[in-house]
């Protein structure tokens, strides 16, 4: 079983093919706002698919989001920040990818300071490369590289009393060493 996008609906969702089996979610299911500029739109596509394949974690990456992707192209702001405010709403927790070009989203600001204000769990997720962090970004837990993200799923499944074991991520761990790893073009491995 994987985890699903919840910006997809359910029509959609039964349709996409990563999510091999799809059921309805249970509300206390752990869900993680992708935050990101669009220009990182394959890498955020990636890590997604990861958290969802691997950890069986439920995402809202609002690419998939039609509503939203509608107010986008006719430039209603006022409906883009309900729609992004509902897709916080729904999850448990946020993280910001970031990378050279984060700094010039006006979105991810806002979104982590609404997720901030909200309760969710913050995190920064560093993309391949060195990057300056601005100080906005260095609240909450700092994920520099895919072991580190492994061990942050890791205890999203454990504070959630997940059914899912570790198993999946520890496979993943074990089999870069003999390997590619799906995120090797994302992110550093050991940072």
């Amino acid at each position: 079983m994987a985890g699903r996008n919840r910006a997809l609906s359910t029509l959609a969702a039964e349709s996409y093919n990563f999510n091999k089996s799809y059921s309805s979610v249970a509300e206390d299911k752990p869900c993680i706002f992708l935050s990101h500029i669009s220009l990182d739109k394959a890498a955020v596509k990636g890590i997604a698919d990861y958290i969802m394949e691997k950890a069986d974690i439920d995402v809202y990456l609002d690419i998939h989001d039609d509503a939203l992707q509608r107010a986008v192209n006719r430039g209603d702001s006022e409906e883009i920040t309900a729609l992004i405010e509902r897709g916080i709403t729904s999850s448990s927790h946020a993280m910001c990818l970031i990378s050279e070009e984060t700094i010039k989203s006006w979105w991810v600001p806002y979104e982590l300071g609404y997720a901030k204000k909200s309760g969710k769990e913050i995190s920064s997720l560093k993309l391949k490369g060195t990057v300056d962090l601005p100080d906005f970004l260095k609240i909450g837990t700092l994920i520099r590289g895919t072991k580190s993200l492994n061990k942050y799923v890791e205890s999203i499944i454990r504070n959630h009393n997940l059914t899912k074991s570790c198993s999946d991520i520890n496979e993943s761990l074990e089999s870069h060493i003999n390997s590619n790893h799906p995120l090797d073009n994302i992110l550093d491995w050991n940072a």
